[in-house]
């Protein structure tokens, strides 16, 4: 699916469509692997559990906590990161974290107690801050901003890709590995899962070039194209706003609460997930790992349609609010389904697709009132926000599920504040409630919960 609409939006029209064209189908196929390779090594612990926490003792708090305890750092060292970026470039940046969360998540193999548990996956974290921020500055030097969406949304896509890929992968792996040379099967998984990324950051070091002008494969007129394309998208873009102003804007933090409520079931999906489907009475991790694609599969569907239909009728509100409330509502199902595979598989397929499918359609708010430095420096607080549901939502299904012997109390917490961001998108963004900033101006027509103008 993602690369149909690579090759459809990368169909050429003019000299400069055939000049992306090229440029698309040289990194964007790389970047999306990388991505997809990230997250598989970031919730690959969803599935290492089924054999770990057994083998090594780990309550389901001390599970959560380990899953959580990767976003503080990741959150934490995403600044830092972003400013070696600027010092050593992308390119570097890129392949230093491939190289460095490969070698982290493989080593993770060799933990033993909860400590040094915790102890990889701040590290991981830590490795991993500078990698999607430093993607979007690699697109920011090659595209101008017209030409952004599409391949930001194709490289994003690769988040549900992976978990069909880690799935199966992963089933696989700790099922058909298990014992061979006295390993565990998830110890086999962390090992060789964390191997590709340390090929894909060799791959980014050889493939990419930092700017247009280091391109040896681009000839001389196409690369006066795209710096032509870049000094124009420059020459018009609003930098009168600044990040101060953006700090003091009320309605960031807004967005922030929002992105938080809603991004929350995401990550406590993605970690709990497998140990979901085997209350549902499915031993067998092979099979865990194959009907853990159907959610994923469903997720892929609704995040690409979902966004496609927003942008196709020009409309934000009820394109969030929808999913927003059909995740909520898989996920209160899920604690009736516990007997039931089949019931329980379309519970959480409805609440994966909902959490996921209301993502694309906030990424569009922001952007709306907010431009110049104060669009940058606002959605990086708002993203920053949003990342510590990461830390929030493993722990806090992890401690239900110590506390109660059930997920139920943690879904129920996830399932209403899904709802609470629905009804703030429904509410805070229609007439008289979200109203323009006059020192940062925003679409009206938005503002006021009506269809965006063409």
């Amino acid at each position: 699916m993602a690369m149909n609409l690579l090759s459809r939006s990368t169909a050429p029209a003019t000299p400069l469509d055939a000049v992306y064209g090229r440029v698309t189908r040289k990194f964007v196929p790389l970047l999306f692997t990388c991505y997809l390779f990230n997250y598989v090594d970031r919730t690959n612990i969803g599935f290492a559990q089924l054999q770990m926490r057994g083998d090594l003792g780990f309550t389901a708090m001390a599970y959560g906590l380990g899953a959580g305890i990767f976003f503080i750092s990741y959150s934490l060292f995403a600044v830092p990161s972003n400013l070696l970026m600027a010092k050593i470039g992308a390119r570097k940046t890129i392949f230093g974290c491939l190289a460095l969360w490969g070698l982290t998540s493989s080593a993770t193999m060799l933990v033993r107690t909860p400590f040094e548990f915790y102890v990889a996956r701040f590290l991981l974290g830590v490795v991993e801050a500078g990698f999607f921020p430093g993607v979007i500055f690699y697109i920011t030097q090659w595209y101008p901003s017209h030409r952004r969406a599409n391949v930001t949304g194709i490289f994003q896509s690769a988040t549900v890709v992976a978990g069909v890929v880690s799935g199966l992968l992963s089933g696989a792996l700790i099922t058909y590995l298990d014992g061979v040379w006295n390993l565990r099967g998830w110890q086999w998984m962390f090992l060789l899962e964390g191997l590709p990324s340390i090929v894909m950051g060799i791959l980014v070091l050889r493939s990419l070039d930092d700017r247009p002008q280091q391109a040896a494969w681009l000839s001389h007129e196409e690369k006066a194209l795209i710096l032509e394309a870049l000094d124009n998208d420059s020459a018009t873009a609003s930098g009168s706003h600044t990040f101060r102003e953006a700090l003091a804007d009320w309605r960031v933090y807004l967005l922030g609460a929002i992105f938080f409520s809603s991004v929350i079931g995401t990550y406590a999906l993605a970690f709990w997930q497998p140990m979901m489907i085997r209350n549902f009475n499915i031993s067998s991790i092979m099979r865990i790992g194959i009907y853990s694609t159907i959610p994923a599969l469903a997720a892929v569907a609704a995040k690409i349609w979902i966004g496609y239909h927003s942008d196709k009728q020009r409309e934000l509100r009820w394109h969030f609010a929808v999913p927003a409330f059909a995740g909520a509502f898989g996920m209160l199902l899920i604690p009736f389904a516990a007997q039931n595979p089949l019931v329980g598989i379309v519970c959480l397929a409805i609440a994966t697709a909902g959490v996921h499918g209301c993502i694309p359609v906030f990424w569009s708010m922001p952007g709306l009132y907010f431009s110049g430095t104060a669009a940058a420096g606002g959605i990086a607080l708002i993203s920053t926000l949003g990342n510590f549901a990461g830390a929030v939502g493993p722990v806090l299904l992890g401690y239900a599920k110590s506390q109660t012997g059930t997920f139920d109390t943690g879904l129920y917490a996830m399932s209403g504040l899904l709802v609470i961001a629905g009804i703030l998108v429904l509410t805070m963004l229609s007439p008289g409630r979200l109203l323009p900033n006059p020192a940062i101006p925003a679409s009206k027509d938005f503002a006021a919960g009506r269809k965006l103008p063409t």
